[in-house]
């Protein structure tokens, strides 16, 4: 169950985004499972690593404000003037504002991807300004410091791995509005992970029938409610005078007694 312990969502190689935006600093890595004896803990990486060549893959990936700035500064994305949406630094919508004229310019059947093309385009110019500012975006995924102690608190090896998934996988989750057409089904279908918005759904015939501002809000809601998944961290005093490597030891230690006690 080994997993990068520092993971920030401008770094995926697979993300729809990942070209044209940040890399981050990797920090911390400890084993689990059966895959590598969990009492030989893993090498003890400082929690605040400079950045390193393997960091980035190129200039164009997140670029310094040099002669590569203009490499990205297009957005491939055109700018509408009929949907505007605002983003956290988790890349999920905080605010959708909708022009009065929004459904007369399009078709009921593309106001999703109306909304979805004015979010892509939001992503690109949140990764730009992230970029000439020098920032660092924040990270997605925890540190081994962070979920040491709540690691540590579970008390059966099934626990301590959903846990463990939980903590350092990015599930999809689909999230549904409160309003439902005549069929009985969802006006309003939001899939995302807690740093990517992935789909927008939208019913035709029961947005017609509602007001754009609802609209608006009942996506965001949505998102709020995929954001509010992620597992809030909490501190130990007493585990953050350990190194790194006195952390791992004492996961793999901790790991190690709940798989004793499967067998």
């Amino acid at each position: 169950m080994a997993v990068q312990g520092y993971y920030n969502h401008y770094d995926d190689p697979d993300d729809e985004f990942g070209v044209d935006e940040p890399l981050d600093r990797r920090r911390d890595t400890f084993p689990a499972g059966s895959t590598r004896d969990p009492a030989v803990p893993p090498p003890g990486p400082e929690m605040t690593p400079g950045p390193s060549k393997s960091a980035r893959r190129s200039t164009d990936d997140y670029p310094d404000r040099s002669e590569h700035t203009h490499e990205v500064a297009s957005n491939p994305y055109q700018k509408s003037s009929l949907v505007e949406v605002e983003l956290r630094l988790d890349r999920l919508p905080t605010a959708i504002k909708l022009s009065r004229t929004w459904k007369d310019a399009f078709d009921p059947s593309q106001y999703g991807k109306s909304i979805m093309d004015a979010y892509r385009y939001s992503v690109f110019e949140t990764a730009i300004r992230i970029a000439e500012s020098g920032s660092i975006p924040p990270a997605t995924l925890p540190t081994l410091r962070d979920v040491a102690p709540l690691l540590l608190r579970t008390r059966t090896y099934d626990e301590f791995r959903d846990l463990y998934h939980q903590l350092f996988h990015l599930e999809t989750y689909t999230v549904y509005g409160p309003g439902y057409n005549e069929y009985d089904e969802p006006g309003i279908v939001v899939t995302a992970t807690r740093s990517k918005l992935v789909s927008l759904t939208i019913d035709p015939s029961w947005a017609m029938t509602i007001d754009s501002n609802y609209i608006a809000q009942d996506i965001v809601e949505c998102c709020n409610r995929v954001r509010a998944k992620k597992t809030e961290v909490v501190r130990d005093i007493y585990l953050d005078q350990e190194s790194n490597r006195e952390l791992a030891a004492r996961l793999n230690r901790h790991e190690k007694i709940l798989l004793g006690n499967v067998f």
